[in-house]
């Protein structure tokens, strides 16, 4: 026999599912006794049975249970269970008007949740909607005690609008890809020959990717991986101008390589026009790159999250194509020339290669500098010369995420080929603000206490995330598990066996340690003083302590993660507002969001070095992802002072740091500088012109850990409060 479900759905019939209902009811009013509840059972499959059905509908076996109670003189009993049914049919009615309801504002209004979509594309908004399906069901897919937590804000259960099963960021194995083939939807891809084609080939794949998860593709050691695609362009444009010059093929027996001095000396005229047909074609690369990355919709509907890590180059062509890369993302694209804000760059620095006045690549840190003071990016990876040389460094999965950097195959530490299954973040907040009515005890003694008690709850979502993606088939995300970004699979494989690995990561996120420091001491400490600092560290401290008990007690890749937030700021702070006014602060009421994991509080004024002082000694603990960045104003050329402030991050151990420089243009009057945000009119207005008109201006602002295009899309009231707000730090 199957069963009729209310959504349409036919399942098996499954008896056992009618006794935990009995037990239930026993439980909120008990019979006579408990073997009352087998008779009931053989009554009500009897009654099934002499139906004679091949399919039943599930409000039938309702009816039948409700009619048993009675036969059985429980009327009661039967009274609570047809009130209990009535109530749930109301509330899946409301859950479903309220769903309705969303879709309506979606379509009618738009949607600001997430600010690198512009939420009036229709295709987008065919997203969103689907979106908000899967949050319909959030509560089937993690359970009630997670769903609950959910509803109050106490946890974040991230990316809920997406299918279960997908995995979350990851760093693309491009270079294996490219090196041995690949499959991109119906395509078989061979080795390129070229470095335009090689860069075409890899959006390609970052699109696909793009497609088959959710969250940030990187492209770690950008210039190195293309390098040796660019090496054969100098090859052929050599034997091309060669055979041009002399008319015969090039037959000496020098290497044609760029670093070959003696082919330089030899054959100099063709040299010069081989070095600068091969730059152009690298530049060209790099343009064609940037234009694709930001003309594609993923889809999710909106541009591939991306990131590419440049790393330090051992070649000219290497170099090249980091200084091509940055003069294409200083020009801008399409006739205003506005600065792309995918894909986001990433540099890394270390010492005795290009820190410091000295390092033989010092000068391309300078014009990294100047690509920062015009555009933000690139943002910048530290790492010693020691953990460098041994190939202990890796890119950024997304806006922050990392893996574990301790992870190696075959005695070598992996940088490719890795990836992230989710995240669950934790209200710190709420707990401090929970702590406050606990009158007449230590707060901060309590909020440790109760703070305590909340790993249970992120080890059961840890456990959930594993749960959902670990019967995930290769074949179900192709490009990532069958065809090279993550792994070569078998199709019929599924990917417990990586989920288990230090190949992988699952995320304990938080926000708000400074915010809870803040509340717990009535806004005496923060971060920035020392009393304040080591309660955020001991806050700190308890949490990774947690994470790293629930890796060792459950054998997942479990690492701490300093949120991003760019939603959870103002929702965790509403739903906080409606249970806590009684206790919630003044300060916090009048500010209306929470902070950024570990950062100190965006609106109070503090020293761009002060800051990083403040905030290094979090980022050791953070080791499933963290960013610390200093708002940069009135210094929007000063390329000097950023790095000055590179320096100095380096040496107080910060592993990513970035400088958010705001460089506003008005294109009605030609206005450049800051742009302010009117929170009445939800616009940006020129301050020279009066202009409020999106579409010509320029309105970028890192919005957590990447930038947005802010005179087209708006992120949740709460943040674009924050980014209002923050301090700057370079003055």
């Amino acid at each position: 026999m199957k069963v009729i479900k209310r959504n349409g759905d036919v399942v098996a019939f499954n008896k056992d599912k009618i006794f935990i209902v009995l037990q239930k009811v026993h439980k909120e009013m008990p019979f006579k006794n408990e073997a009352v509840l087998v008779e009931m059972l053989d009554h009500i499959l009897n009654k099934i049975k002499l139906m004679k059905k091949e399919k039943i509908d599930i409000e039938e076996i309702q009816d039948i249970v409700f009619k048993t109670l009675c036969d059985f003189g429980y009327f009661c009993q039967a009274q609570k269970f047809e009130r209990y049914r009535t109530k749930r049919s109301e509330a899946r009615l409301k859950e479903t008007d309220s769903l309705f309801q969303r879709i309506e504002g979606i379509l009618e209004n738009g949607d600001r949740e997430n600010s690198n979509k512009n939420s009036t594309l229709p295709s987008v908004a065919r997203d969103l909607i689907s979106g908000e399906y899967f949050r319909f069901n959030v509560e089937k897919s993690i359970g009630k005690e997670l769903y609950e937590a959910h509803r109050k804000k106490t946890i974040h259960w991230h990316d809920s609008d997406v299918e279960k099963e997908l995995t979350n960021c990851c760093l693309i194995n491009v270079e294996d890809m490219l090196d041995h083939g690949t499959r991109i939807t119906n395509t078989d891809v061979e080795t390129p020959k070229s470095v335009g084609t090689a860069m075409n080939i890899a959006m390609q794949i970052m699109a696909s990717v793009s497609s088959q998860q959710y969250g940030g593709n990187s492209i770690p050691n950008f210039n190195e991986v293309f390098a040796k695609y660019a090496k054969k362009n100098f090859v052929k444009n050599f034997n091309d101008y060669f055979e041009f010059l002399y008319e015969k093929e090039y037959d000496d027996t020098l290497e044609l390589d760029s670093a070959n001095e003696e082919l330089k000396t030899k054959y100099p005229k063709v040299f010069e026009k081989v070095i600068k047909k091969t730059a152009k074609e690298i530049y060209d690369a790099c343009q064609l790159f940037e234009y694709q990355t930001n003309s594609i919709l993923g889809s999710a509907s909106q541009t591939p999250f991306s990131t590419i890590t440049f790393n330090i180059p051992t070649s000219w062509e290497s170099e090249q194509i980091i200084l091509a890369y940055l003069k294409v993302r200083q020009t801008g694209l399409g006739a205003l020339k506005i600065p792309a804000i995918f894909p986001k760059l990433s540099y890394i620095v270390v010492d005795g290669y290009n820190l410091k006045e000295g390092d033989p690549y010092y000068y391309i840190t300078k014009e990294v500098s100047k690509c920062i003071a015009h555009t933000y990016y690139p943002d910048l990876l530290f790492y010693s010369k020691e953990d460098y040389d041994a190939g202990k460094y890796y890119a950024r999965m997304g806006c922050r995420s990392r893996v574990n950097h301790e992870f190696q195959e075959n005695g070598k530490y992996q940088q490719y080929g890795r990836f992230n299954f989710g995240v669950i973040t934790l209200n710190l907040p709420q707990i401090a603000l929970e702590s406050l009515r606990h009158k007449g005890t230590d707060v901060v003694e309590t909020f440790m206490k109760l703070l305590e008690e909340k790993k249970s709850l992120m080890k059961l979502g840890i456990l959930k995330r594993y749960e959902n993606v670990r019967k995930l088939k290769a074949k179900q995300a192709p490009i990532l598990f069958q065809y090279g970004a993550i792994a070569r699979l078998e199709p019929n494989e599924t990917v417990e066996k990586l989920l288990k690995s230090d190949r992988a990561s699952v995320s304990y996120g938080f926000l708000g340690i400074d915010d809870c420091v803040r509340i717990l001491t009535d806004d005496k400490q923060n971060i920035s003083k020392p009393a304040g600092r080591e309660l955020g560290l001991r806050i700190m401290k308890e949490i990774r302590k947690q994470a790293d008990e629930i890796k060792e007690e459950t054998g997942l890749p479990v690492s701490v993660y300093g949120t991003p937030a760019e939603a959870s700021i103002a929702t965790f702070f509403n739903i906080d507002k409606k249970n806590y006014s009684d206790v919630m602060p003044e300060w916090l009421l009048k500010r209306e969001y929470y902070t950024n994991s570990f950062h100190f509080s965006s609106e109070l004024p503090i020293d761009a070095f002060d800051k990083i002082d403040v905030e290094a000694p979090f980022i050791k603990y953070c080791n499933g992802g963290n960013i610390m960045y200093v708002e940069n104003g009135g210094k929007t050329y000063n390329s000097d002072a950023i790095l000055e402030l590179m320096r100095y991050a380096h040496d107080k151990g910060i592993e990513y740091f970035a400088v958010n420089t705001v460089s506003d243009v008005c294109f009605e009057c030609g206005y450049t500088g800051e742009i302010s945000y009117d929170e009445h009119t939800t616009k940006y207005k020129c301050p020279q012109c009066g202009n409020e008109e999106g579409m010509k201006m320029k309105i970028q602002r890192r919005c957590c850990g990447y930038i947005s295009n802010y005179n087209i899309t708006h992120a949740l009231e709460g943040r674009m409060k924050e980014i209002k707000n923050r301090a700057i730090h370079v003055k």
